[in-house]
C-alpha cells in the first residue's frame, strides 16, 4: 500500500511541476504581450522622444512649466542710426566768389570758427569800399556837427547878431534925431523965405530915409531879441549837423552789419574801418563743432549762396530712428527703453529712450515716424547703419513660454513637452513677445512642461531618426 501511496505521490508531483511549467509559459507571454501593447503605445505617440530621468540628468535638460504670466512686452522693428536735430549743418556762402584755397580734409574735427576754405569776392570788396567811404562821410559829418556846436555855444556866450542889432539900432537912432533936428530947421527957414525949397526939399527926403532906416534897425533888434530869446532856434543849425553825422553813422552801422551777415568776421571788419584797406580774401569758417563729412568745393571753382560746400557732423550723440506700425502706437510712449542692435557690432547692445514720437500717421504705409537717443561717445555709431530695435512696451497678461524652449523645424515653431517616459515635440502658434518670454496662442496648455535648456538636442534627436 505503501508503494502505491508512494507512486502516487510521484505522478501528483510531477502533475504539479508540468502545472509549475504551463503557468510560466503563460505569465512569460503576458507579459511578452504587456510590453509589446505597451511598445505599440509608445509608437502611437506621435513625434515621441524615450527619455528617461537617468539620461535627462545625464545631459542636462532642464523643465519649465507653461503659465499665465504678467509679461513686458518687447516690439521689435528696424531702423537706421541719423545725426541728432540740427547736429548736421549744411555750410555755404552768402556771397559770391572763388575758392582760393580749401582748408580742411574730410573726416577732420573741427571747432566753431575754424576756417572751411578761404574765398575771393569781389561783392565784398565794393562793401568794404564802400564802408571805407562811410567812415569818411561820418568823419566829415562829426566835424561839422563839432563847428555848428562850437558856433552854437558861443552865441551863447556873446550873442553877436544881437549886438550888432544894437548897434544898428542905435545909429539909426541918432541919424533920425540929427535929420529930423535938420529937417525941422529947415522947414521954419523956408516958411520964414531964408532957406530955399531945394534945401528944403533935401533935408525932407534925408529925414525920411533916416526914419525907414530906423524902422529896419528897431524890426532886426526886435527879431533877434525874439531869436536870443527862443533858444531851440539858436539850435537849429546843430540839430541839423547832428542829424547828418547821425545818418552817416547809421549808414556806417549797416555795412557793417551787412558784411558781418555775409560771413566775414567781425574783426576782420574792424581792422577794414580802422586802417581803411580793403581785405577781400574772406574765410568761410565752421559754425558748428563735428567732424567735416562732405566737401563738395575745389580751388578755383566759383560758388554762391546756392551751393552746398561743406557738411559737418557732430555724431558725439545719434538718433536711431524707425517707422513704428500704426497698430502698435499705444504700447509705445515718449520714455521707453529701447535696445538697439548693429550688424557691426553683432555683441553688443546700445541703450536708448525714446524722446520723439510723431503726431502724423503716413497715409500709405500707416506708420508713425519715432526717435530714440544714444550716447556715441566713440563715434563708432554712424550715419545711416541699419539697425535693429526692441522697445520695450507695457506689460500684459499672457500664456507665456520661455524663448529658450522654442525651436524651429520645417518652417514651424515647436516645443518639446514632457510627457511619460520621455518629450513630445508640439507644433506651437506664438504671438507676442518679451525678452524672456513669447505667447502660446495654441499647442500647449497651462501646466505643461517644456524642454528650455537641452531643447535643441531633443531636436536633433528626433531630425536625425527621420
Amino acid at each position: 500500500m505503501f508503494q502505491a501511496y508512494k507512486k502516487n505521490a510521484i505522478a501528483l508531483s510531477a502533475g504539479l511541476i508540468v502545472l509549475g511549467v504551463v503557468a510560466w509559459i503563460i505569465a512569460a507571454a503576458f507579459s511578452l504581450q504587456t510590453h509589446h501593447d505597451e511598445d505599440k503605445a509608445d509608437k502611437q505617440i506621435e513625434n515621441f522622444i524615450e527619455v528617461n530621468k537617468e539620461v535627462a540628468n545625464e545631459i542636462a535638460i532642464r523643465d519649465e512649466a507653461i503659465e499665465r504670466r504678467n509679461v513686458a512686452l518687447t516690439l521689435r522693428i528696424t531702423g537706421q542710426i541719423k545725426p541728432e536735430v540740427g547736429k548736421e549743418v549744411d555750410v555755404n556762402t552768402r556771397f559770391n566768389g572763388r575758392v582760393i584755397k580749401v582748408d580742411v580734409t574730410l573726416g577732420q574735427q573741427v571747432k566753431p570758427g575754424h576756417t572751411l576754405a578761404t574765398i575771393d569776392s569781389r561783392e565784398i570788396g565794393d562793401l568794404q569800399a564802400e564802408l571805407i567811404e562811410a567812415k569818411s562821410k561820418l568823419e566829415i559829418s562829426k566835424a561839422h556837427e563839432r563847428r555848428e556846436m562850437q558856433i552854437y555855444e558861443e552865441q551863447i556866450q556873446r550873442p553877436a547878431a544881437l549886438i550888432q542889432a544894437k548897434s544898428d539900432f542905435n545909429q539909426a537912432k541918432t541919424r533920425l534925431e540929427l535929420q529930423e533936428s535938420e529937417y525941422r530947421r529947415q522947414e521954419q527957414l523956408h516958411q520964414e523965405k531964408i532957406a530955399s525949397t531945394k534945401d528944403f526939399m533935401r533935408s525932407k527926403a534925408s529925414f525920411d530915409n533916416a526914419t525907414a532906416e530906423f524902422a529896419q534897425a528897431q524890426q532886426s533888434l526886435q527879431r533877434e531879441e525874439r531869436l536870443f530869446a527862443n533858444r531851440a532856434m539858436m539850435r537849429r543849425d546843430v540839430d541839423v549837423a547832428r542829424a547828418e553825422s547821425k545818418r552817416a553813422e547809421q549808414h556806417l552801422n549797416t555795412l557793417k552789419q551787412r558784411l558781418v551777415f555775409l560771413g566775414v568776421p567781425h574783426h576782420m571788419v574792424e581792422e577794414v574801418i580802422r586802417f581803411g584797406k580793403m581785405q577781400v580774401l574772406v574765410p568761410l569758417v565752421s559754425p558748428a563743432d563735428g567732424i567735416v563729412t562732405n566737401i563738395d568745393v575745389a580751388v578755383g571753382e566759383v560758388i554762391s549762396p546756392e551751393k552746398e560746400a561743406f557738411t559737418v557732423t557732430n555724431l558725439s550723440s545719434v538718433v536711431v530712428a524707425a517707422d513704428l506700425p500704426e497698430i502698435d502706437l499705444s504700447r509705445v510712449r515718449v520714455g521707453s527703453l529701447v535696445q538697439v542692435k548693429i550688424a557691426s557690432y553683432p555683441k553688443e547692445v546700445f541703450l536708448g529712450r525714446i524722446n520723439y514720437i510723431s503726431q502724423v500717421v503716413d497715409p500709405e504705409t500707416r506708420t508713425v515716424k519715432i526717435r530714440a537717443r544714444l550716447v556715441n561717445l566713440d563715434g563708432r555709431l554712424r550715419s545711416n547703419m541699419f539697425a535693429e530695435i526692441d522697445i520695450e512696451g507695457e506689460a500684459a497678461e499672457m500664456l507665456a513660454c520661455p524663448k529658450s524652449a522654442i525651436q524651429e523645424r520645417d518652417g514651424n515653431k515647436v516645443v518639446y513637452a514632457q510627457v511619460p517616459g520621455g518629450y513630445q515635440e508640439r507644433a506651437v502658434k506664438t504671438g507676442r513677445e518679451s525678452e524672456e518670454y513669447v505667447e502660446v496662442l495654441s499647442g500647449l496648455a497651462p501646466g505643461e512642461k517644456v524642454a528650455t535648456q537641452g531643447s535643441l538636442m531633443l531636436k536633433t534627436e528626433l531630425t536625425y531618426r527621420h
